[in-house]
């Protein structure tokens, strides 16, 4: 928790176990929300906007750094300066003549950066044996099913 902030305006609690954030939604008003529902979060400005699964997108007044450190390392992966995804929605990486690139199962495709790339194909490749990526890096994409 941001001890910057009151506890009543943080925000990502838990609710039952279930850890979830509470966003402003135009049409109901404050609703809490699951992170499981969470597809990615774009930094822009001081702001972030939430991707959900259902496709709707929420902006709320935290840095994206805010809630890189809200949210579990173990489901959420850092793949560019204004970009954090869960690694949940991951399908597919494929790497092109720009850059790696990110599918996700909502359709969206989405750029990691080079200098991030290696942390990123280390936290969702990790080899099973060792907990270490191997050097190689595949000349073709892989699907986020090869990757466990």
């Amino acid at each position: 928790m941001n001890p910057l902030l009151p506890l009543s305006n943080q925000p990502s609690t838990r609710t039952n176990g279930v850890a979830t954030i509470r966003v402003n939604d135009p049409l109901y008003g404050w609703r809490t929300r699951s992170i499981h529902e969470l597809v990615m979060i774009r930094g822009a400005k001081g702001y972030s906007w939430l991707h959900w699964r259902d496709g709707s997108r929420h902006i709320m007044a935290y840095t994206l750094k805010h809630y890189e450190i809200q949210l579990p390392n173990a489901a959420y992966i850092r793949i560019h300066q204004n970009c954090l995804v869960n690694r949940a929605f991951v399908q597919k990486v494929q790497l092109t003549h720009k850059g790696p690139m990110l599918h996700l199962s909502t359709g969206e495709k989405v750029a990691v950066s080079r200098r991030r790339w290696v942390s990123v194909k280390r936290a969702l490749n990790p080899n099973p044996w060792t907990g270490v990526v191997e050097d190689h890096v595949p000349s073709a994409s892989f699907a986020a099913s090869d990757l466990d």
